[in-house]
């Protein structure tokens, strides 16, 4: 049986509340993120805001040119055609990180909370793998009971 694994991303406060409202599905990368169904995707609002705020749970990763991605999950991206574009711009592949459920923390936990118990702690800026006995998953796992 394959194990289920933690990450970390850091987006936009906008793609955390769109992912939280049901507006957008799934997270959209340039580079390739090697997750899988059933995976956990702790999910962290960039500053101003800097919280762990969402936790997602993987259904897949669709990865394709922009346009096939665009004809598949227009309605669920979150961007306008254009900000999509954009964001694809001179590539020939993209990835999208696709969700059964994206749910909120209990408690969201606080950059400088998480630097109280990991003083190196540094947000992300593509992911960053957790592993099971990292104090930073166990403060966001107590965050989420």
């Amino acid at each position: 049986m394959a194990t289920k694994s933690d990450i970390l991303i850091s987006v936009e406060e906008r793609h955390a509340k769109n992912l939280l409202s049901g507006t957008k599905k799934m997270e959209l990368r340039r580079r390739k993120i090697n997750v899988k169904c059933g995976d956990r995707v702790w999910i962290y609002s960039k500053v101003p805001k800097g919280t762990v705020e969402a936790i997602g749970h993987v259904s897949s990763v669709f990865s394709a040119s922009p346009v096939a991605i665009w004809e598949k999950f227009s309605e669920s991206v979150g961007l306008s055609e254009i900000e999509f574009f954009e964001y694809y711009a001179d590539l020939d592949m993209g990835h999208a990180i696709i969700f059964s459920k994206v749910l909120p923390l209990k408690n969201c936990v606080d950059l400088k909370d998480i630097r109280r118990h990991y003083e190196s702690f540094q947000p992300p800026q593509f992911f960053q793998r957790l592993n099971a006995a990292s104090p930073v998953l166990q403060l966001f796992e107590a965050a989420h009971a």
